[in-house]
């Protein structure tokens, strides 16, 4: 890949994303909104493995990427659109 093509795959997969972190549990992705009904976020190891919605997927046998999301990470984020802390670009 070139050093423009890299460039432009960082843009694509980080622009607009902020550090958000779970009121329940603590994990801290990386969200962000293009739409009130669109949400991106981005799960690192530690994140998946702080949050009860994943594990509990996990421990029933279900990939944590088939978990469509946890409630309370979604919860959180739109607390962060309400209180402006997270942009809907």
């Amino acid at each position: 890949m070139t050093s423009d093509t890299l460039a432009e795959r960082r843009e694509y997969l980080e622009e607009g994303l902020s550090d958000i972190g779970c009121a329940r549990c603590g994990a801290l992705v990386r969200a962000g909104k293009r739409s009130p009904q669109q949400t991106s976020v981005q799960w690192t190891v530690r994140a998946a493995n702080a949050c009860a919605a994943l594990a509990t997927a996990h421990a029933a046998g279900r990939p944590a990427a088939l978990v469509p999301t946890c409630p309370d990470l979604r919860d959180t984020i739109d607390r962060a659109v309400r209180e402006g802390r997270l942009e809907v670009t």
